[in-house]
């Protein structure tokens, strides 16, 4: 007896510590599970709120009247492939037909079909056949979001996303049936069931037979395999399993049946149904920027997001100037505002986009001649081309600038950097090297010596850095990347930075927004076209009354120091002269790249920031140009926006400044010797070491070239002098370096001087802007034109030091650099353009 007792004891103990065993293993799952969610899943479907998503009424644009208020400056419309269809207007047909075959429970349950669920869930686990348990509710949430991950997490979150659905409309199944057969993709660039009829039958959905209906029910289960056009066998197959499913489930009768399976499918493919007049190239930005934004900020799948924004009856306040965007379009419009070049019978294409100080965008053209279509292709917004020296201020100058590397009066050595397979690189656009120059000089005349000299110093890496991570242009430059044949590019380099030649381009929008930081105190602002996006109940969708702000750069003095750089470009002797606004501080610049193949202008005045952008979209070279067309435009335009506006000039030098002279060769604390300008720094950054003097200049007769030692390139007998810039010749007479290069360049056959112009006997410094010029200006031998300046570096003794130890530029893949940049693996030292920059 005790023996059956002992074992009666011994099985309920087991069974006890079993059950124990189960419930806390349950527990620990479900603990488990539960973190798992709170982790891992997001359940939430706040930003889906069906309440706020209308997408049967009309979009409005609006722009700023000028008097505080907003007028009615473009309505959208829905495309043809995205159109939305009420419910009431569907026939009953194609909601049964989608049931049918898709779920048939859907009015029974509560967003998810857990015997289905649990089905598909076990054939899953034991390998056997997989099909679909997803619910129409959980297929809705899958077009809303646009999770393409087919990941366990992923279709937990769709269940639970599902349930809150449900709860969020009150059950209301029709609404949901609603949506889902506005938003179900139909291939052939079609998404919802009034696309799919135009698209395949060429017919309102409110026509559709019950074979049509099913045949298009059935296309969503695999567009490409199912697509009428092309598999019509297959769609026929598959219209009438769901024909089939219909009426086993009773939702047709058996003549309904019978009718629609006899009856032939007249696939008709859509003709050009619109006349309405095409969206301008703003208005293709604001829809283009409001989708990407409705994504990364909502979460909305794409065609959600851009149905919404086309037919959500959005409010969308934008940042448009009409009258600047008016003018654009006109200048756009005429022809002969473009150079008459053409190649293999196709003529240059062009982009611009000017901002108002702070990134708001208030005017874009995305292409030359009248715009025949909307949302084509945007070249301002979409295109990445190589930007060649316009690069530079933004990658090099500036950053340089702020890190105390330079000042605008900094005195460098115009020689090559470095040899690359035995030729000097980098090389300039005249294949020339000045000696020393001032490095408002060397911008002014986009001296490519001097740019990669400076970035050496700064270091391409803290360059890459601040393009990227300070001016927004992360998604277009490359750190690395591997080609498909195993080469490996970028745009971390000497190259690729300091001339322009990138991997992969810029936009035209990133350029603006880059150089928008010289007139915005330093503040980066992405350029954005819109302030706030509201639905049709006035609720706020998107905003970006509070953009984020980057403080690009560091120091007070950048801006300004900056300024007076790029003015000089837009001077006399600079390379887009003629870009000059009457009344207004003008600044920027040129661009151009190997072959000539881009041609850029990047510029400002306190009022607005323009880029502009001329080349072939198939990237032909833009050969016979006789000026820089891209500087032509924008002075096109921005004369006209200008007109009507006060005089204004950049911001003056704050109480960090103080005025000094400078030697305008060394850019040194001058001495007697020294031609001298006066020019602001900021506290610390005036010239300290004291120049080493120059030899004195005398005035000389016509110097006598006609005898010409191949060894120096000089007049025989002559010896250059150590300051490196004059030259004492046989006779003991001391003349200026560039004096006998003028002199030389005369007497070359086919170059007489054909304008009145003389030799001039002074130092060739032109004054910059925030200069006061004490030397004399040179003249120019022949032409008629007045000398450009002479610039400095230091002579070694007592000067700047020079160099770096940067590894050579090297740089796989596209790119090209302005005026003998890189194609390839290394910097080219051998440009093809003939064409001089601006």
């Amino acid at each position: 007896m005790s023996k059956r007792k002992n074992k009666t004891h011994r099985v309920r103990t087991f069974l006890v510590s079993l059950l124990l065993v189960f419930v806390m293993t349950t527990a620990i799952c479900g603990l488990a599970f539960a973190w798992y969610v709170h982790s891992y899943i997001n359940p939430s479907i706040e930003a889906l709120d069906l309440d706020s998503v209308s997408l049967n009424l009309t979009s409005v644009i609006y722009a700023p009247d000028g008097n505080g208020g907003y007028t009615e400056y473009e309505k959208l419309h829905g495309e043809q492939n995205r159109i939305w269809a009420d419910l009431q207007d569907i026939p009953k047909y194609m909601g049964d037909a989608f049931i049918a075959i898709e779920d048939q429970r859907f009015y029974s349950h509560h967003g998810v079909d857990w015997k289905r669920t649990f089905g598909a869930t076990l054939s899953w686990v034991s390998g056997g056949s997989q099909y679909g348990g997803s619910t129409i509710t959980q297929q809705l949430i899958k077009n809303l979001t646009d999770e393409k991950d087919y990941s366990v997490r992923r279709k937990i979150n769709e269940i639970f996303r599902a349930l809150a659905l449900e709860k969020q409309v009150d059950g209301n199944k029709d609404r949901i049936l609603e949506m889902y057969m506005n938003l179900v993709p139909f291939g052939n660039n079609a998404y919802g069931v009034q696309a799919a009829a135009r698209t395949y039958f060429n017919k309102d959905v409110s026509q559709l037979s019950l074979a049509e209906c099913a045949a298009i029910a059935g296309i969503t289960n695999a567009p490409t395999k199912l697509n009428p056009f092309r598999h019509p066998e297959n769609t026929k197959a598959r219209q009438e399993i769901i024909l089939t499913q219909m009426l086993q489930q009773g939702l047709i009768t058996q003549s309904e049946y019978d009718t629609a399976k006899s009856q032939t499918l007249n696939y008709q493919r859509p003709g050009d149904e619109t006349d309405e007049k095409p969206y301008s190239y703003f208005t293709d930005a604001v829809i283009t920027d409001l989708i990407s934004d409705l994504q990364e900020r909502k979460g909305y799948s794409r065609q959600l997001a851009e149905q919404m924004v086309l037919t959500g009856g959005l409010q969308i306040y934008a940042t448009i100037d009409p009258k600047v965007q008016q003018t654009m379009e006109e200048v756009y419009a005429e022809d002969s505002n473009f150079p008459s070049i053409t190649h293999n019978g196709k003529t240059p294409d062009s982009a611009m986009v000017i901002l108002r100080p702070g990134g708001q965008v208030a005017g874009i053209v995305g292409g030359r001649g009248e715009k025949t279509g909307s949302r084509v292709l945007n070249r301002a917004t979409q295109s990445k081309r190589q930007p060649g020296s316009s690069i530079k201020p933004i990658a090099v100058y500036g950053p340089a600038m702020d890190a105390g590397i330079i000042t605008p009066y900094t005195g460098m050595e115009d020689e090559p950097y470095q040899e690359l397979d035995g030729k000097p690189w980098p090389r300039n656009d005249n294949g020339e090297y000045s000696g020393p120059i001032l490095l408002k000089t060397a911008v002014a005349r986009s001296v490519n010596t001097i740019a990669v000299k400076t970035l050496a110093k700064l270091t391409p890496e803290v360059s890459f850095k601040f393009l990227t991570e300070k001016l927004g242009m992360g998604d277009s430059l490359v750190a690395s990347r591997t080609t498909s044949d195993g080469r490996v590019v970028g745009d971390v380099g000497l190259a690729q930075l300091g001339l322009g030649g990138l991997t992969d381009g810029v936009t035209v929008r990133e350029m603006a927004g880059a150089y928008d930081i010289f007139i915005n105190n330093g503040d980066f602002v992405k350029p954005y076209t819109y302030t706030v996006a509201k639905d049709s109940k006035g609720n706020t969708v998107l905003s970006n009354e509070k953009p984020e702000t980057i403080h690009a750069f560091e120091n007070e003095k950048t801006t300004y120091y900056m300024n007076i750089t790029l003015q000089g470009v837009t001077q006399p002797g600079g390379t887009a002269s003629s870009a000059k606004i009457s009344g207004m501080d003008t600044a920027g610049k040129t661009g151009t790249t190997t072959a000539n193949r881009d041609r850029w202008f990047c510029g400002y005045t306190p009022y607005y920031v323009g880029a502009c952008w001329v080349g072939y979209d198939d990237n032909y070279k833009l050969s016979g140009l006789r000026s820089n067309p891209a500087t032509n435009l924008w002075k096109k335009v921005m004369t006209r926006i200008h007109e009507g506006l006060p005089d204004k000039s950049f911001p003056k030098p704050g109480d960090g400044f103080n005025r000094a002279e400078y030697c305008t060769i060394t850019g040194l604390k001058p001495t007697d010797t020294c031609e001298t300008a006066t020019g602001w720094f900021f506290k610390g950054d005036a010239p300290q070491d004291l120049c080493p003097g120059h030899t004195k200049v005398e005035e000389t007769k016509p110097i006598d070239v006609s005898a010409i030692d191949p060894e120096t390139g000089l007049p025989m007998g002559a010896v250059l002098n150590p300051d490196g810039v004059t030259v004492t010749l046989a006779d003991g007479t001391v003349v200026k370096l560039e004096d006998i290069k003028a002199a030389i360049n005369a007497a070359r056959p086919g170059t007489t001087p054909n304008g009145t112009g003389t030799t001039g006997s002074g130092s060739g410094t032109t004054a910059q802007p925030g200069d006061t010029t004490d030397g004399t200006t040179g003249g120019a031998t022949g032409g008629g034109t007045t000398g450009g300046t002479t610039g400095g570096t230091t002579t070694k003794p007592g000067g700047t030091t020079e160099g770096g130890t940067t590894t050579p530029p090297t740089t796989e893949g596209g790119g090209t650099t302005e005026n003998g940049g890189h194609t390839g693996t290394t910097p080219s030292t051998d440009p093809e353009t003939a064409d001089p920059e601006g």
